[in-house]
Parts: C-alpha cells; structure tokens; sequence
C-alpha cells in the first residue's frame, strides 16, 4: 500500500499542475466586448467608432508547421455586440503577392486548404460544446458544431444564419462577421464566454491562432481558448423558430418496365424551435432521404459494410449526443437506419426530438420518430417507432459521464407488435483531460429483444495520449453475438457463409494498440521536411474463446513536407482464420473455404502540395491476398481554376490473381468530376463512376441555385447503364425546392 503512495502523489501533482496551466491560459488571454453605441454595418470596412474602441485580440502564435513562436502573418481580432447581434472583425495582414488558395465559392469549405479566418465559441465555458464561424477572402462562408472538445474538428453539416463580408485591399484583408444572438446555444445572464480566433495563411503555409494551440491538436479545441468578457450579463435571446418546408418531385424511367415515366411528387417539412438559449426543438414532417446528396460509391473487397454519414436536417443539431455514444464500428443508433430497409427507402410520417443543455454542465437529448407501413417486393414492412433518451453530465474539468436507450418498437397499423422490438440500453465515460493531452472513452450497452440473452451485451475502452513527439492508442472492443443494434452500426458482428448464403452472428474481441514517434528535422533539412514519423499499428480479433481469428500488423513511415506534401510507406502482415466460406469476385461461384491464411503487402502513398492549382494524391499496393495476389492503385487528380472550377478524376483499380480453379478478377472505379461555382448561391456539378464491381455506370448531373440564405432550388439528373451492355438500366430526374423561414 505504501510503496503505491509515491505514484498518488505523482498522479495528483500532475493533475493539479494541469489545472493550473489551464487556469493560466483562461487568464493570460483576455478580450473584453461592449455593447455599440451605434449600429454596426456588415461591409467588410470596419471604420466604426466602436470598432476602433473595442479591445484588439493580435500577436497570434505558430500552429504550422511550427508552434514555438509568434506567427509571422500579422491578424488583428476585434468583437462587439448589438441586442441582436455577435459581431467579430478580422484584418488579415498580408504583404506576400500571389493569388490566395481558395478551393471554391461553396459554402462550408474544407478550413485546412483555404486562407480563411475563424472564430471559436465556448458559451458554456465547458471546454466541450462550440460553435465555429470561418469566411475567406471572397466571403465564402462555413459554420460548424464543435463535440466532444473540439479533438477531431468541426462538423459542418451543422446550419444557421448569419451575416459576412470582406474586403481585399492591398497588403491585407479584412471581414466583417454577424451572428445573430438566437442561432447560438447559450446560457442567458452569462458574464464570460470563452474565445478563440484562428487564420490559415496558406500563401505563408501557416496556421496561427491567438491563444496557442500545439500542432498535435485540432486548432478547434476547446481546450485552448482565451476568455471573453461582457460588460454586462447577457438577456435571452430572441424568438428563434424556423420553418424549412420543402417540395419534390422526381421523374423515373425503368428499363424493366419499358421505360414507363413515372412521376413521384412528395413534400413535408422540417421546424427548429428554440425553445430556450441552449435548448432546441426539431420536428419533422415526411423528410426527404437526401435525394440530392448522392453516395459516392466505393469499392470494397472486405467481409463487411461500408459506414455513409447521415445528412438529414432533422439529425444534425446535438447529433454527437445521439450517434456518438460507443465507437466507429459499435454505434447503438445510427440515424440514417431510419427510412432505409435493404436499401430501399420507407416513408418516415414525422418525429420530434428536443435536444441542447438544461444547464451548463448537463445535456439532453430526446428522439422520437415514426416510419409509415409499407411494403417492398411483395413483402409488407410494419411500421417502426423510434425512440432514443440520451443524458449528459459534465464532470471534472473537459470530462463527461453520457448515458442512452435506444428502444425500437414495430407497429402494424399503429397495433402494437408485442414480438418485434428491441432495446439498448448503454452508459460510457468520455475523457478529455484539460490539456488535451489524454482523451478516451469507455462505455457498456446491453440489449434485450424477445431472442437475445447470454452475451448480449458489448464493451470497449478507448484511450490515447497526444505529446509533439509521442502518441499512444490503446483499444480494446468486445461484441456478444447476441448484442443486437437493429438501428446502430455493428458491421463485424454479421458474417456472411458463402456455402450456405447464411449470415451467422459470432461474438468478436479486439485488440488495437498503437504507437508513433515523430522526428522533427534540424538543419538544411528542417526548409523542407516538417517531420517524420514511424507507427507501429496493431488490429487483432480473436473469438468468444480467446482464439486469434485475424492478426493484422503493420508499419508506416511517412514523411511530411512544409510544403503540405506527404509520402508514405506502409508494411503489413495479415494471419487470418478464415471462419465462413469467402467469395471475393462476384462473378465467380468458387469460394474460399474455412481455414488458415497468410499474407503480406507494401504500399506507397503520395500526396501533393495541395496549396497548387494542380494536386494529385496516389496510393499503390501489391502483395499476397488469401491464396493469391493483389494489387490496388488508388489516385484522385485535382486541377482548379481558381475559384470558380474544379475538376478532378479518381481512378479506384484493383487486380486480384488467384491460383486455379478461382478465377482472376480486376475491379475499376472510375469517377471524373468537374464543379462549377459561378457566384457564391450558383453551383452545378457533374460526375461519372464508372463501376465494375457492381456493373454500374452512373451518370449524375446536378444544379443548385440557392436563392435566400439556406433554401436552395435542386435540378438533379441521374442515369444509370449496364457496364457490360451499356444498355440503360433506370434513369431520373429530380427537382427539389427548400425554403427556409425565420420568424
């Protein structure tokens, strides 16, 4: 007992020392904002007497490609407030010539390729939940949610309204920003928020922000952020009710029925509510599966399903409350099961989900949505109820203690189907300690439907420590065969039997331990390389009885460049045990029978600067696959024409030889595209894909025209042909119109 005394006194100085460290930020970097005098006019010139007033926010420090010292573009950060308004301003110095890198004029562009300014908010001051706000030097604007601290970026499917714009004037650029007070979640009487502002300086090839952000984080962390003062509490905000309605119409041709045109008319709408500060309401009324946002196919050559985000409106707001809970490949809801049976699309009626903070260190969430009776093939579908309550507790400094039940519920004209149901019920621990250093999660579920019972429960713990030279991953996953999550995503718990056409269900453990050290270069060398980096990586599965069923180990060495620039070689081994007959080529009958398997491969991987007009990203890989051979060629090609097109061509190959009486067997997925962003609210874009793993050539034309700010006008044109015949198997077109109210 004693001799473990020493290491509690470690582990508490060290916690302590961490506590103070981040105090010392939230104290060092301090802004105050006070309420205008006047009003304030978005136009990109801040010559307004309270902007010359306010508080300056400059002597930004490195990110990247180095974070020991101050950065050498100079940015200077201002903010004021309205009682209807956030107001932010940047002057972004700039005395390089040269164009700007701005990939396009659409909305929510990817932050790391493009010069842009941001500003990071923290209302809660929980360094956990926040909110991202970016625009470019053309006033291209991007906003996001911030989850789980910020640690693996900003999602963007996240929207709400608000004001830009900016000015390019000779040796710099400077924006102008509005938020409206009731698109943001807060706690009303709020004296402090905390704040952070970050550039991309691109011409430069640096990332800077005001309150340092070491080059291992996301520079969106909610962990190093500065503190922002009002001059006086915050009132409530405003009345914040939005009526998306929308109305479609689809017109389809089959090949299979003589090329009858069929017309689909459709409609429903969507409504966010705020029904307080930090709390917000969504309803829904028959959504649209995302007719317009098509799935890029993908080719794939393993045992199991490929993961698809989800993109519905009603789904996106808190999602992380609701879709994060567990892990990538153990997900207990998974939001875009709902109106999807075996691919095919089943009417959702409605549903209602109430989601945010009741108070700053708590969250909610609650999900209920109903899915009409329907049938496909001939075969009838009950309709399904479902529900998911989802509780948050902030503990400690960044940490919180999540629970969730999922419970789906079949009714057969609103009859309740006392047999067809299942429930999950699951608690999990996040981590996040306050200087980003060591995050993790572990959590329980269990389920419980009228077949499940022994081993219908699944756990994993999942913990890595970030340090500039150092990273450490250590997970471990276990799945029940009888742990069953009807509406989640748990791919490597269904094996398919290629003798008997059988999908069996095997429980799995996982260990997947990983560890990289990165070498910073010194000298002559240190102009173009920012660093190297060698990972040793494990992923090994073994069975209910601790049997290995597939060991996976490789190496990567890879080597970043200043310039952007990445090359890669990767060493890998594969000792499988083949568990269930295998069919690799679909058009081939033969399949791989149970057994033991061993194969090796290298890769190389190159990508470009992807600062220039012209990049291009290669990935090459050849060795033993199973009994055979395999070689795969991965490449996307990239020219821009800056900022108005981009066109690109991807080029998926693969060959795979194997010994006789298997046949060989080469896949390709073929997919040039070209988009075009005429103004900030014009786009169309047009792709091919050309696939031979489902013998599939599609072609996809598709015009936006977003005529008020988030309600858009769709014209999309869909085709599909046999790639053996190039006879035409369906083709599609489909208009789609979304207006999105604000009262």
């Amino acid at each position: 007992m004693f001799a473990s005394m020493p290491r509690l006194f470690l582990f508490l100085s060290l916690f302590i020392s961490v506590s103070v460290t981040a105090q010392t930020i939230q104290e060092k970097y301090v802004i105050h904002i006070h309420h205008v005098t006047a009003p304030i006019k978005v136009d990109g010139i801040i010559d307004e007497v309270d902007w010359q007033l306010a508080d300056v926010a400059k002597s930004f420090f490195a990110i990247l490609p180095y974070d020991t010292s101050f950065s050498k573009s100079h940015t200077e950060c201002r903010v004021t407030y309205d009682d209807n308004f956030f107001y932010v301003s940047a002057v972004c110095y700039d005395e390089l010539k040269g164009n700007y890198v701005i990939q396009s004029l659409r909305r929510d562009f990817s932050f790391p390729v493009t010069d842009a300014f941001a500003v990071v908010l923290d209302p809660f001051l929980d360094k956990s939940n926040g909110f991202n706000f970016g625009v470019n030097p053309y006033n291209v604007q991007r906003e996001g949610s911030i989850d789980n601290g910020g640690g693996f970026g900003v999602s963007t499917d996240w929207n709400v309204k608000w004001v830009s714009e900016t000015k390019v004037e000779e040796g710099k650029w400077v924006c102008e920003i509005a938020i409206p007070f009731n698109s943001l979640r807060f706690k009303p009487n709020s004296d402090k928020w905390f704040i952070n502002f970050i550039r991309n300086d691109l011409k430069r090839n640096e990332l800077s922000s005001w309150v340092p952000v070491p080059r291992t984080f996301n520079p969106s962390s909610l962990a190093f952020t500065g503190t922002l003062i009002w001059d006086k509490p915050l009132a409530k905000a405003g009345t914040n009710i939005s009526i998306i309605p929308y109305g479609i119409s689809s017109f389809n041709t089959t090949a299979a029925d003589g090329n009858e045109i069929k017309t689909t008319p459709n409609a429903g709408l969507d409504a966010k509510v705020g029904v307080s500060s930090s709390l917000n309401l969504d309803l829904t009324i028959n959504p649209d599966f995302s007719q317009v946002e098509v799935d890029a196919q993908q080719t794939n050559l393993t045992r199991f399903n490929l993961f698809y985000p989800e993109k519905r409106n009603f789904f996106i707001e808190n999602s992380d409350l609701f879709g994060q809970f567990g892990f990538r490949q153990i997900r207990p809801f998974f939001s875009r099961n709902i109106g999807l049976s075996s691919g095919n699309v089943v009417p959702i009626q409605g549903g209602v989900r109430l989601s945010g903070k009741l108070t700053p260190n708590n969250r909610i969430g609650v999900l209920s949505i109903q899915t009409a009776d329907d049938s496909i093939g001939g075969n009838a579908i009950s309709g399904q109820n479902y529900s998911v309550l989802a509780y948050q507790r902030k503990i400690f400094s960044r940490s919180n203690i999540a629970v969730i039940g999922v419970n789906r519920q079949a009714f057969n004209h609103f009859e309740l189907e006392k047999k067809d149901y299942n429930r999950i019920g699951g608690l999990q621990y996040n981590l996040a300690s306050a200087n980003n250093k060591l995050v993790g999660f572990a959590f329980f579920m269990y389920s419980n439907n009228t077949v499940s019972g022994f081993r219908a429960y699944s756990h994993a713990a999942f913990w890595q420590y970030n340090i500039t030279k150092w990273t450490f991953t250590y997970n471990h996953e276990y799945v029940g065969k009888n742990f069953i999550a009807d509406v989640g995503f748990v791919p490597r718990i269904n094996n398919y039997d290629a003798a008997t056409k059988k999908v069996i269900r095997n429980s799995y453990w996982r260990l997947e331990p990983v560890i990289t050290r990165r070498f910073f270069p010194t000298g002559s060398l240190k102009k173009s390389v920012n660093n190297f980096s060698v990972q040793l990586y494990s992923s090994d599965y073994f069975n209910e009885e601790y049997k290995p069923t597939e060991l996976y180990q490789e190496i990567v060495l890879q080597t970043n460049f200043q310039n952007s620039a990445l090359f890669e070689v990767d060493l890998d081994n594969t000792d499988l045990d083949l568990q269930y007959a295998t069919s690799l080529n679909p058009k081939d009958t033969l399949y791989f029978l149970p057994g033991k398997y061993n194969y090796q491969s290298v890769a190389l991987k190159f990508n470009s600067n992807l600062r220039k007009v012209f990049n291009c990203n290669l990935y090459g890989q050849y060795g033993s696959f199973y009994s055979g051979n395999k070689l795969t060629f991965n490449s996307s090609f990239t020219y821009r024409f800056q900022p108005y097109a981009n066109v690109s061509l991807t080029l998926n190959y693969n060959q795979v030889d194997l010994p006789s009486p298997f046949q060989d067997f080469n896949l390709f997925l073929i997919g040039p595209k070209i988009e075009l962003t005429f103004t900030h609210n014009l786009f169309f874009t047009t792709f091919l894909q050309y696939n031979t793993q489902i013998e599939n050539f599609n072609v996809n034309c598709r015009f936006q025209w977003r005529f008020k700010p988030l309600s858009d006008f769709y014209l999309v044109y869909g085709d599909n042909y046999d790639t053996n015949t190039l006879d035409n198997k369906n083709r599609t077109l489909v208009l789609k119109f979304t207006y999105w109210f604000t009262i």
